[in-house]
C-alpha cells in the first residue's frame, strides 16, 4: 500500500517536472505536432521512469548497537546477561517510520487517494457517457466525409468527438459561411483525432487527481490540438479566419470573466500561431535544439535517484505495528567481569518488544509453515524464520525473531530485513 502510494506521488512529480519543462521550453515553438506527442508520452513516461532508475545493491551492514551490560551469574549452566540496546535506531526518521502512527497516516492517505480515484473515475464515466448519448439527442444536419455534423442545445459554438461534429447554440448566429469555417475547423480535430488525446488525459487524471500539473497539461493539450486545427482550417484570408477566432473567443471570454475572472484565456496564443510566419524547418530546429535541456533532466533524475541511491534488498520487518528492538545478534562476544573471569557470550536471535495492537505479519512471498497464538515460522527464499512469544508479548517478554539458512544455522536477521 505504502509502495503503491510512493509510486503514484513519484510519478506525479516527474510529470509536473516534464509538464514544467514544457511551459518554459517547448511551449510557443510553433511545432505543434511534435509539442502534441510530447504531452501524450509524458503521461506515459511519468510512470515508466520511476521503474528505470540505474540502481545498485548496498551490501546489509548490521548496526552493532548491542552491548552486554552484566552478567547476573549462572543458571542451569547457563551464563545468565543482561542486554541492552537503544530503542529502534539512533535516526528519527527510522523510529518514524517504524511508528503505528505512520502506518495510520499512509492508510488514511491511501484510502483517500482511492476514494479520489473512484469519485474521479464515476465523474469522467458520466461525462463520456453524455457526450456519447448526445448524438442521439441532437438534429442530424449532414454527412461530410467520415463525419457527420448535429446541431444540439449545449451552450458553445462547437465541438467534435471522434466522427461526430455538434454545433451548439452559439453557431446559430454566424453566416453560412462562418458556420462551414467553424465545420471546416472541427473537420480537423476529427481527422487529427484529437480525441484520443481528450480521453488519454481524462483517464490520466482519474489517477493523477491530487495533481494540479495533469489539468494544467490537459489545458496545454487543447491548445496545441486547436493550434493543428487553425493551421489546418486556414483557406483564403488568413485575417478573416483570424477575424472569426477573435470574434468567438472574445464571446466565450466575456462569458469566462463573468464566472471566473483569473481565469486566463489561450486565446492571445491562438491568434499568436496563426500570424507565425517561421517556417516548418525554422520550427523544427527550435524543438531540437531544446532536446538536451529534456535529455539532461531525465539523465539527473536517473543518476541522482538511482546510481546515488543505494537499494537495500533486505526485506522489511514482518511487524505491522511499531516494535523496540531489546537485544540483537552476536556471537562469540568477550567480556571480563569485575573479578577478571572470561565469558565468551553469543545470542543468535534479535529480541523485540511490540507496541500496543502490532501483529507479525510475514511477507507476502513467504510460504507459512506453522502459526499459532503464541508463535510463527515461514520460509522466505532460503532461509527459515521463526518468531516465538508473541503471546507473552504482553506481559513485557520480549519476542524472539531468530533466522536460520538451509543447514539450520542461524544468522544476523537484520542480514535479511531492515531492523
Amino acid at each position: 500500500m505504502s509502495s503503491l502510494l510512493a509510486y503514484t506521488i513519484e510519478a506525479g512529480v516527474v510529470f509536473a517536472v516534464l509538464i514544467a519543462i514544457y511551459r518554459h521550453v517547448y511551449y510557443g515553438i510553433s511545432y505543434n505536432k511534435w509539442e502534441r506527442g510530447y504531452l501524450i508520452v509524458a503521461m506515459a513516461v511519468s510512470y515508466v521512469l520511476p521503474l528505470m532508475k540505474v540502481e545498485y545493491v548496498m551490501p546489509p551492514v548490521p548496526k552493532p548497537a548491542d552491548r552486554i551490560v552484566e552478567i547476573d551469574g549462572q543458571y542451569d549452566g547457563y551464563d545468565v546477561i543482561t542486554i541492552a540496546r537503544p530503542v529502534y535506531s539512533d535516526n528519527y526518521w527510522d523510529s518514524f517510520i517504524q511508528s503505528t502512527f505512520f502506518e495510520n497516516l499512509i492508510a488514511i492517505l491511501f484510502a483517500v487517494y482511492v476514494a479520489g480515484v473512484a469519485v474521479k473515475l464515476v465523474s469522467f464515466v458520466r461525462g463520456l457517457l453524455k457526450t456519447l448519448r448526445l448524438a442521439r439527442l441532437s438534429k442530424k444536419v449532414a454527412d461530410i466525409g467520415q463525419a457527420t455534423v448535429y446541431e444540439t442545445n449545449v451552450n458553445t459554438v462547437a465541438f467534435s468527438f471522434f466522427h461526430k461534429v455538434f454545433l451548439g447554440v452559439k453557431s446559430r448566429g454566424l453566416s453560412d459561411g462562418e458556420k462551414d469555417t467553424v465545420i471546416k475547423h472541427e473537420l480537423q480535430h476529427v481527422a487529427g483525432l484529437h480525441s484520443i488525446d481528450t480521453l488519454l488525459f481524462g483517464f490520466f487524471s482519474v489517477f493523477q487527481w491530487f495533481n494540479p500539473m495533469a489539468r494544467l497539461a490537459a489545458r496545454y493539450s487543447r491548445i496545441v490540438c486547436e493550434n493543428i486545427a487553425d493551421s489546418q482550417a486556414v483557406d483564403g484570408s488568413l485575417t478573416d479566419y483570424s477575424r472569426l477566432v477573435l470574434r468567438l473567443g472574445v464571446n466565450n471570454r466575456e462569458e469566462s470573466i463573468a464566472k471566473r475572472p483569473r481565469r486566463k484565456s489561450p486565446l492571445v496564443d491562438r491568434i499568436a500561431q496563426l500570424l507565425n510566419t517561421d517556417s516548418l524547418k525554422i520550427r523544427r530546429i527550435r524543438f531540437y535544439a531544446a532536446l538536451p535541456v529534456l535529455a539532461v533532466a531525465i539523465a539527473a533524475y536517473i543518476a541522482y535517484f538511482g546510481m546515488l541511491t543505494p537499494t537495500d534488498p533486505r526485506y522489511d520487518m514482518p511487524v505491522s505495528g511499531g516494535y523496540e528492538v531489546v537485544a540483537g545478534f552476536f556471537i562469540d562476544q568477550k567480556i571480563c567481569d569485575a573479578d577478571g573471569k572470561l565469558y565468551v557470550v553469543s545470542h543468535e536471535l534479535v529480541n523485540l518488544r511490540l507496541d500496543d495492537g502490532a501483529v507479525i505479519v510475514p511477507p507476502v512471498d513467504a510460504e507459512n509453515l506453522h502459526t499459532d497464538s503464541q508463535a510463527c515460522s515461514f520460509n522466505l527464499g532460503s532461509y527459515t524464520i521463526t518468531i516465538d512469544g508473541v503471546a507473552d508479548n504482553k506481559t513485557d517478554k520480549p519476542v524472539s525473531f531468530i533466522v536460520t539458512d538451509k543447514k539450520g544455522n542461524a544468522i544476523d536477521p537484520q542480514l535479511v530485513f531492515k531492523l
